[in-house]
């Protein structure tokens, strides 16, 4: 079964999350994660529920942090 809108909204925030990530020129700073919630918020505030976009956002900080660990 192909994606669904909301699916493919999903996904699009995730890749722009992560190619902000990677042309940083500082991943350590502590900025990304406020930009992780606004930019859900911004996102995705219309598009699902609160306790689904706070669910969201916390998968995402687990990729930083994921990401970060090899500092």
């Amino acid at each position: 079964m192909k994606a669904n809108k909301i699916q493919q909204y999903l996904c699009d925030v995730i890749c722009s999350q992560q190619d902000f990530w990677k042309h940083t020129n500082d991943i350590t700073s502590p900025t990304h994660l406020n930009d992780i919630e606004e930019g859900c918020f911004a996102q995705l505030g219309n598009l699902i529920s609160d306790k689904d976009r706070e669910e969201f956002e916390d998968k995402l900080k687990d990729l930083y942090w994921f990401i970060r660990k090899f500092d």
